[in-house]
C-alpha cells in the first residue's frame, strides 16, 4: 500500500514539473507587454540561428499570426481595452506561434555525440541539429529501400 502511495505522489510530482517546464518553454511569457514580445520574436526569426530549421510554410504561418496580432494591438493600444472576441483571436494566434516556434526551437537544438568511424578506434565529435539527424536518418532509410527494390547500391 505504501508503494502505491509513493508511486502516486511521484507521478503527481512528475506531472507538475512537466507542466512547469512546458510553461517555461513557451515563446510568449506572461506578464510582459505583447508588443515587446512580438518584436523579440521577429529578431529571433531573422537572426538565422534561433529558428533555422523552420520550414517555409511554418515560417509564413507564424508571420501571418504575428501580423494579425500586430493589427489587433494597433487597433487597441491599451491591452486592457481589447474586446473579448479580439482577445480570443489574439490567444489563438499566440497558440499558433507557440506551437510552431517551440517545435522549431527543439528541432534547431544542437546535439553532439562522440562516434567511432567504421574501421577506426578514434572517436570523433559530431555535432548536428536534431532536424539534420532526422533528415540523415530518413535519407539513409530511403537509400536502403531503393537498394533493396532495385538491387544495386549507388553512392
Amino acid at each position: 500500500m505504501n508503494r502505491m502511495k509513493l508511486a502516486t505522489v511521484a507521478s503527481l510530482l512528475l506531472l507538475a514539473s512537466g507542466g512547469v517546464q512546458a510553461a517555461k518553454d513557451e515563446v510568449f511569457a506572461t506578464g510582459k507587454p505583447l508588443a515587446e514580445q512580438l518584436q523579440r520574436i521577429d529578431v529571433d526569426m531573422n537572426d538565422g540561428k534561433t529558428y533555422s530549421e523552420l520550414k517555409l510554410e511554418d515560417r509564413s504561418r507564424v508571420r501571418e499570426a504575428l501580423g494579425r496580432m500586430r493589427i489587433t494591438l494597433e487597433r487597441f493600444p491599451q491591452e486592457a481595452s481589447i474586446p473579448a472576441a479580439a482577445k480570443t483571436d489574439l490567444f489563438n494566434d499566440q497558440q499558433i506561434v507557440n506551437t510552431v516556434l517551440t517545435q522549431a526551437r527543439e528541432d534547431s537544438r544542437l546535439i553532439c555525440r562522440r562516434e567511432k568511424a567504421t574501421g577506426s578506434n578514434f572517436a570523433v565529435t559530431q555535432c548536428l541539429t536534431l532536424a539534420q539527424r532526422e533528415r540523415m536518418k530518413n535519407d539513409a532509410q530511403l537509400q536502403m529501400n531503393k537498394a533493396q527494390r532495385v538491387g544495386n547500391f549507388s553512392n
